[in-house]
């Protein structure tokens, strides 16, 4: 989709193109197979300086921190974190005390329990097999996925490896004054996870979405509440936003919002049918979708329906 407002910036990156959204926002869009895991983006409202998210890859990281600086001339005072997944946090390690790291009181409960769980068994990871796999793969697609990964967790086992937690909280919401904007952080539960947290700009209309959307290609449903997501999006819709960036997938309009709750619908109507008939819900395939949904590519389809197998047995 066409925004004729924003402007892509001639900036630098393996890891994602750069957009300017806005007076203040930018947007940081993963480049397909870059290993950045998820968008991320900055906000200078004046004297302070927002990044949110920072990527599942710390030299994307990098590049995100030298984005914002060379575009605002300022050094983070602030990142939000939109939820607890590692492919928004790898970055948090680059900063010190100096930047304060905010989140939703329920995000970083998950951080030190699901989050901090995920690096031990990420640590104890045996590498071999992906190693071997690689030396045999001759898929191009397939072998960058398996190098990206890879790479993430030797960074992770690294011994200088320290994941940053954030240090401030709220429990619904808050806001950031600046001496030129504010910006709105709001969180919700039973969505995409517990404590998902969006970053708002109304007097620009530009909203940081995070997971709540993945824009066009399957959303991640195993760590949370389909249904509540449902009735998230249909709350987001109804706020003034000219554009979205997504937690993944390219910047979005308030139809991505519409389309993600149409596969969440038909996902669950189609898991729930094989389901309540006895049947196997693992023979779903994409030509099971209405049509639109059908062109969407994401190797997440099989681990989706599989969550939904229990989540429905549980409901």
């Amino acid at each position: 989709m066409a925004f004729d407002f924003v402007k892509k910036l001639d900036f630098e990156s393996e890891f994602f193109d750069l957009f300017k959204l806005s007076e203040s926002a930018y947007g940081a869009i993963s480049k397909e197979n870059s290993g950045m895991g998820g968008n991320a983006g900055f906000i200078d409202i004046g004297d302070y300086l927002i990044i949110v998210d920072t990527t599942g890859n710390v030299e994307a990281a990098k590049d995100l921190i030298k984005a914002a600086t060379q575009y605002t001339k300022k050094e983070p005072n602030f990142i939000v974190i939109t939820h607890y997944h590692m492919d928004h946090l790898m970055g948090t390690s680059l900063f010190d005390v100096s930047t304060q790291i905010m989140t939703s009181d329920r995000t970083l409960k998950n951080i030190q329990t699901e989050g901090r769980k995920k690096i031990e068994e990420f640590k104890k990871m045996d590498l071999k097999e992906m190693e071997e796999s690689l030396k045999t793969e001759t898929d191009e697609e397939k072998r960058k996925e398996i190098e990206n990964d890879l790479k993430f967790l030797k960074v992770v086992r690294s011994d200088d490896f320290t994941l940053r937690e954030p240090n401030l909280t709220f429990k619904e919401g808050c806001v950031i004054h600046g001496t030129d904007k504010s910006v709105q952080l709001r969180t919700f539960t039973k969505a995409h996870t517990d404590g998902d947290v969006i970053v708002y700009i109304p007097e620009e209309k530009i909203l940081f979405a995070g997971d709540l959307l993945f824009a066009r290609i399957d959303p991640w449903l195993g760590s949370g509440n389909p249904e509540g997501w449902i009735s998230v999006n249909d709350e987001l819709m109804s706020f003034d936003f000219k554009v979205t960036v997504p937690g993944h997938g390219k910047l979005a309009s308030k139809e991505e919002f519409s389309l993600e709750n149409r596969y969440i619908k038909e996902i669950l109507e189609l898991v729930n049918k094989r389901v309540e008939a006895g049947e196997d819900p693992t023979h779903i395939k994409r030509e099971d979708f209405s049509k639109e949904l059908q062109s969407w590519k994401s190797p997440i389809l099989e681990g989706n329906i599989n969550f939904l197998a229990e989540f429905l047995k549980k409901t």
